[in-house]
């Protein structure tokens, strides 16, 4: 269990997608009308430096990074909700008066470069919103890409960084650097996703739930990070993680999660009504 006087961060991951329409506002305010520690965001940036809310790369058939906002915007909506932008989720907060940190994504893709935006336009639009908004003590950034992940670092000091990490994209025990890692070979690390994470001065781990260990938790914990597993939805597996030590959770059932809290005698998040 948690330590006396620990807080539980509760992420609901796209603002809790498997409740309502993911990355969309109406998630984020009903996410904050639940109750909970922080909001999650995938975030990719449009030809004129717009970040935008989005997981996929595509938005009703085209490449955002190759279409300004105002073309995305005018596009026919491909969901139940229409595009929102980063600068709208952090308006929403701030007019909701909100005590909620941000989790945000970039979904640069080492594999698909040319498909996303630049890691350059994504820190400069992105750190630079951040700043402009006075958002960036509230904000963690995390990444897949590693190497994005030290160019914010750069940008903007403060900002804290989750690595994210899972299984496949490691290439534990195969020559050379896996791409997604800055550079890094785990096998230079005793395998160690935890070691290498912390040589990089990352503030927390966000590994995939089947990827997670004790041996994982304590390694992390042992080296300065914090523990954020993703995507955990079933209230089982929350309990079991929670008895591991993990420091929170990103989940797409944020109501789920309050109330394994509860039972475990945890001390909720806040609730913000509009």
């Amino acid at each position: 269990m948690l330590a006396t006087g620990r807080t539980f961060d509760l992420q609901a991951h796209r603002g809790g997608a498997g409740l309502w329409p993911e990355n969309s506002l109406l998630a984020f305010d009903r996410a904050l009308a639940l109750g909970v520690t922080t909001l999650e965001c995938d975030v990719h940036v449009s030809a004129d430096g717009v970040p935008v809310l989005s997981h996929e790369r595509t938005y009703a058939g085209h490449l955002i990074a190759r279409r300004t906002w105002t073309e995305l915007a005018g596009l026919s909506s491909c969901g139940p909700e229409p595009l929102a932008t980063l600068d709208q989720l952090l308006t929403l907060v701030h007019e909701r008066g909100a005590e909620v940190g941000l989790n945000v994504e970039t979904k640069f893709d080492v594999l698909h470069a040319e498909e996303t935006a630049p890691r350059e336009r994504f820190v400069e639009a992105v750190v630079g919103l951040l700043t402009d908004a006075g958002a960036l003590a509230r904000t963690s950034v995390q990444s897949f890409d590693w190497a994005v992940l030290r160019l914010v670092r750069a940008a903007a000091p403060q900002l804290r960084l989750n690595a994210l990490s899972t299984t496949d994209r490691l290439e534990v025990d195969q020559p050379g650097a896996s791409p997604w890692l800055a550079g890094l070979d785990i096998d230079d690390y005793d395998d160690s996703v935890a070691l290498a994470a912390a040589s990089l001065g990352f503030d927390a781990l966000s590994p995939s739930r089947s990827s997670l260990t004790p041996d994982l938790v304590d390694q992390a914990h042992a080296a300065g990070l914090r523990v954020l597993p993703y995507t955990v939805d079933d209230a089982p597996t929350m309990r079991l993680l929670v008895d591991l030590g993990v420091d929170g959770l990103i989940t797409n059932r944020p109501d789920v999660l309050r109330r394994v809290l509860a039972e475990a005698g945890q001390e909720l998040p806040v609730s913000w009504p509009g």
